[in-house]
């Protein structure tokens, strides 16, 4: 299958936490980024990406066979695309301008959380970005519901921590014990608002359209069975009576 046209960008690379791509094509150990970018996107594309480094990749796995009798190949990037990073400050911008702004190859995700405006986060105003803090972010858990970071080094205040999962209405965050506001950032992930001193950070999700679900399932459920049973008697006292 062809690859996604956002694999050529770094920068998607990062957010997006890519670590392998398996394909169907034996490729080398460098590729450069514009010839990727016309044979995935055309010219405009091609153009779009002009200084932007070579992807290097070291072939861990193939020619083998998979599933469904094809010759696949697995590569491991060789890039530092974090699960977890701190970024130095926090801005609120709209979606539109925070895509803009996450995939131009002048922007260092390290820098600054870009929050949905509707987060209920504090952001600052900024006319240059900050340098990025470089903070190594640890995943002790890392379960369907359930994540657990800890941070090598205290946060400062101002800060926050941006995970690459998708964010949805759901998730809440401690950090450090206490309950701490979280939202959308960088146009799709989680972005949790750090204080000062921050070095531990629990995510959970709940649905909260599930409790409601459940219980029309269950009304439903227990409708159907009342309905089975009633037919039941009422064909069995049918035949009695014509019996």
């Amino acid at each position: 299958p062809a690859p996604p046209v956002n694999i050529v960008l770094p920068q998607f690379r990062r957010l997006a936490n890519v670590k392998y791509w398996l394909t169907n094509a034996e490729l080398p150990a460098e590729i450069p980024a514009q010839p990727l970018a016309m044979a995935l996107g055309g010219e405009q594309f091609a153009r779009a990406v002009q200084g932007t480094p070579a992807m290097r990749l070291t072939k861990r796995v193939g020619p083998v066979r998979n599933s469904v009798g094809n010759t696949v190949y697995l590569y491991e990037l060789q890039e530092d695309n974090p699960y977890a990073w701190v970024a130095t400050v926090i801005v609120k911008a709209p979606p539109e301008a925070t895509f803009a702004t996450v995939l131009d190859p002048r922007f260092d995700a390290g820098t600054a959380a870009l929050f949905d405006t509707a987060a209920p986060v504090t952001g600052v105003q900024v006319t240059t970005l900050p340098q990025p803090l470089r903070i190594r972010v640890r995943t002790s858990r890392l379960e369907p519901g359930r994540i657990s970071l800890e941070l090598a080094s205290a946060a400062p205040a101002g800060s926050a921590l941006v995970v690459s999962e998708n964010y949805y209405p759901g998730w809440t965050a401690t950090v450090d014990g206490k309950p701490a506001a979280i939202g959308r950032a960088d146009y799709s992930l989680i972005g949790v608002a750090l204080p000062a001193g921050a070095r531990r950070v629990e995510l959970s999700f709940a649905d909260r359209d599930y409790p409601k679900g459940k219980a029309i399932t269950l009304v439903a459920l227990t409708a159907a069975i009342l309905l089975i049973g009633w037919g039941v008697v009422a064909e069995r006292n049918r035949r009695v009576s014509v019996g």
